[in-house]
């Protein structure tokens, strides 16, 4: 789960502000703070405009435990994070205009690769995404445009590949390929889905001359994910109050299945499908609640006993563990910052239900956007 909730435009011209005071020098300062690692193998990251940080949670038997050195002093917003499907590397970007990144260590702490300077200049990423291949990194800029990276799977270092995509006219916040790596889509806020073809041999992205609207004018597409089968595309879309299940032909085209959208809470943002493909979950921003759903094999979606499921305020991403035990939740408007369920196991009396398993807080909301997990 590597996504962005869209900033209102209040608060994105605070932050390019406060971006324009620090400058676009070494984006990240010293780290500060820190623990022992425990080793477990098994690590959340979650990205905080507020506190400037990036702060690593090893998951144990019962608790969280900060990697070391964690968090991550950054020195400026972070505007989107993504993770390698390895769990090698970690891209941030600001909207100052540049690209960083960490390497993951075997004890899940985080090293600054490029001596803290940037990876790449020039471009403002509101979301970014790393294919299945983990050879490529995609950059979609509030333009809205799409820059495709060349990833050195050795050194984490990227190289841009052919010209910036032009995008339909939107607020991008999120994107998703399909497992085959065949295509991406990248959601629009009220301009709806983009549909683009991926060639992962060469890194080409081609934007098709086909588009998701929303269901409505006043509506806006968010979250977006797709099922590890490849089937289905799921849309949390504002307005509608719900998720969008639809049907994925080989072209990228889109069919709506029957009885789509499916009813969450309010401000529907960020959506996952567990890795067996079992279960839906959509975070509700302005409910603060996680809405769970049984998937079948139609695309058909049914509430979870006990959904929805409370979080902190602002719930806007959400990712599951390494383990396909866990699901970790980045709350914007804190208490807490940061949770952390428990799966219902399939042979649980509450297959898929969320069972609080620990939580990060502080005594201020750290503006927790963005989360990642690696092993």
């Amino acid at each position: 789960m590597q996504v962005r909730f869209p900033r209102t435009s209040s608060s994105v011209l605070l932050l390019c502000a406060g971006l324009c005071l620090a400058g676009c020098g070494k984006f990240f300062v010293k780290n500060s703070g820190g623990s022992t690692p425990t080793g477990s193998g098994n690590y959340f990251y979650v990205a905080n405009t507020n506190a400037l940080t990036v702060a690593g949670f090893s998951v144990g038997s019962s608790n969280l435990a900060g990697t070391l050195n964690s968090p991550y002093g950054l020195g400026l917003s972070p505007s989107a994070m993504t993770i390698t499907p390895n769990g090698s590397f970690i891209y941030i970007a600001t909207l100052a205009g540049a690209i960083y990144g960490y390497s993951v260590g075997t004890d899940g702490s985080l090293s600054l690769m490029n001596n803290g300077n940037a990876l790449i200049t020039g471009v403002s990423p509101i979301t970014l995404k790393v294919d299945p291949s983990g050879q490529w990194l995609v950059a979609v800029d509030l333009t809205p445009a799409a820059y495709v990276f060349a990833i050195n799977t050795s050194t984490g270092v990227l190289t841009q590949q052919g010209k910036p995509v032009v995008l339909d006219p939107g607020s991008p916040n999120h994107m998703t390929f399909t497992p085959d790596n065949s295509l991406l889509y990248v959601s629009l806020g009220t301009g709806g889905v983009d549909i683009c073809t991926f060639n992962s041999s060469t890194g080409d992205l081609t934007k098709s001359n086909q588009i998701l609207i929303p269901k409505a004018t006043a509506n806006a597409d968010q979250g977006l994910v797709v099922d590890p089968s490849g089937k289905f595309l799921f849309v949390a879309e504002t307005g509608a109050g719900g998720v969008r299940v639809l049907s994925i032909a080989s072209t990228g085209a889109l069919t709506e299945v029957s009885g789509s959208p499916f009813a969450t809470g309010l401000g529907p943002s960020g959506v996952m499908v567990d890795s067996t493909g079992s279960y839906v979950y959509v975070t509700n921003r302005t409910d603060g609640t996680i809405s769970a759903f049984t998937l079948s094999s139609a695309g058909a979606l049914s509430k979870i006993s006990g959904s929805p499921f409370s979080t902190g305020s602002g719930p806007t991403d959400l990712v599951e563990d390494t383990a396909a035990a866990h699901i970790g939740v980045a709350c914007a408007g804190g208490s807490p910052d940061f949770q952390v369920f428990t799966i219902g196991s399939a042979t649980s009396t509450a297959p898929g239900a969320l069972t609080s398993f620990a939580t990060s807080s502080s005594s201020s909301p750290t503006g927790a956007f963005a989360v990642v997990a690696a092993d």
